[in-house]
């Protein structure tokens, strides 16, 4: 997924989404408690993480 795919369906959710940074499976993003995540399939983050890194984890696992 490209990073404006991906800036489009997290903005669905995410509408202040911002900062988005490729990692493996998908792309993380800042929101306003902290970080969430986009899959390359599309499935997008519904809590907020408090680390990038966490977030980063999270796709993996989904």
């Amino acid at each position: 997924m490209q990073e404006q795919a991906a800036a489009e369906s997290a903005r669905e959710v995410w509408p202040e989404a911002e900062g988005f940074e490729r990692a493996p499976g998908g792309w993380t993003f800042r929101v306003g408690g902290g970080y969430a995540w986009v899959t390359d399939s599309g499935r997008v983050a519904t809590d907020p993480e408090g680390l990038r890194s966490h977030a980063r984890q999270r796709i993996t696992a989904n």
